[in-house]
């Protein structure tokens, strides 16, 4: 067996080693050897965690500048299986077969000298081949008026405040979203705010203080939608597919048994049978728009995974406010700003749904 197939043998992917730095890994022996298998293990903690966003910019911007068909950086250490790991790695990802090992060894020589730049002297580079797709998931829906046919069970989906959530760790503990944060300076991200114990059971979670603001932190993913508010959400949009094929099935056999048009009818017929007409070409319309959202939403929301829209980032100890009844219970949500549609993002708006009267007043 070659460097080429054992440096990562072991992993699922089976990725191919094109080059990496520090000293060999031992190859299997003899006419029996078999490959080592590999683990990836996490960073820990490790003076790159600090100036990782900094680092791994100025990395890649180096990897554009000289068409370094990149598709992933990972800092990674290497064992083997149930042995203590190695030195840390930065972990290329390239598109196989565009990258030569001579090519690797330039790359690596270059982005070693940026590690030296933050004083990074024991850290390796190892390129491989892989590609990288995003899973498939979803993103929240935009908002609609209420004359769009699919608006009474498409809300749960959207990015309307008061969105329902979970963690993912505990997906059937469920709270909402309540208001939309964005850091501004510069800085693109955006948060949702909502409570602590929604997202960090008591009992489950020690009351203490949780930042993440290293990569090397334990994530807690955060879920749009979780286990019985999801299932209720499809339900609702099952049920109002079964009613809308109710009503086509329904305004059919009404005009079928009108019988075949002539110039001869009582325009009571004639009245009966476009307003049927109407009827039934309204109830096909919504029929097939909730048809589509149906297939969407089991195509793109029915794993946890797909639904995963951001991680806690903060979130201080429940407490009681001083000289106060209240209790600070909140967390912020970083955003994967993927999961929304920005263009089309409504902000902080709460969707009201459709206004009734009741005993002759608005609400």
């Amino acid at each position: 067996m070659d460097e080429a197939h054992h440096d990562f043998y072991g992993f699922p992917s089976n990725p191919l080693s094109i080059y990496h730095t520090g000293p060999a890994w031992p190859l299997p022996t003899g006419p029996d050897a078999r490959g080592i298998p590999k683990e990836a293990r996490p960073v820990c903690v490790h003076k790159i965690a600090p100036v990782w966003r900094q680092l791994g910019e100025k990395i890649y911007k180096y990897f554009d500048s000289v068409e370094l068909k990149w598709t992933s950086i990972d800092p990674v250490r290497f064992a083997e299986a149930g042995k203590e790991p190695g030195p840390l790695f930065l972990w290329v990802g390239v598109v196989p077969r565009t990258l030569s090992q001579d090519e690797a060894k330039a790359a690596a020589a270059r982005c070693k000298e940026i590690l030296a730049e933050y004083g990074l002297i024991d850290v390796e580079i190892a390129f491989r081949g892989s590609f990288f797709m995003r899973t498939a998931g979803s993103k929240a829906l935009n908002h609609t008026p209420s004359v769009d046919p699919t608006a009474d069970v498409r809300r749960p989906f959207s990015s309307t405040l008061g969105l329902q959530i979970a963690p993912k760790t505990f997906p059937f503990i469920e709270s909402t979203g309540c208001l939309y944060l964005c850091e501004g300076s510069g800085d693109n991200r955006v948060f949702l705010l909502t409570t602590r114990h929604g997202l960090l059971p008591p009992g489950e979670y020690a009351n203490d203080t949780y930042h993440r603001i290293n990569l090397s932190a334990p994530r807690r993913d955060v879920m749009h939608l979780g286990t019985r508010a999801y299932k209720n959400a499809l339900d609702a949009v099952v049920a109002k597919l079964k009613d809308e094929t109710t009503k086509v099935d329904q305004y059919k056999k009404e005009i079928d048994g009108l019988g075949e048009a002539t110039e001869n009818d009582d325009p009571g017929v004639i009245k009966a049978r476009n307003a049927l007409a109407i009827e039934l070409a309204k109830a096909e319309s919504t029929k097939a728009s909730v048809n589509e959202l149906h297939d969407d939403i089991t195509k793109l929301w029915g794993t946890e995974s797909q639904r995963i829209l951001g991680h806690v980032l903060y979130t201080p100890p429940l407490a009681i406010i001083k000289d106060s009844l209240f209790t600070e219970d909140w967390s912020l949500i970083e955003l994967i700003r993927e999961k929304f549609d920005w263009d089309g993002f409504r902000g902080n708006v709460v969707d009201l749904g459709t206004f009734r009267t009741m005993q002759g007043r608005l609400v």
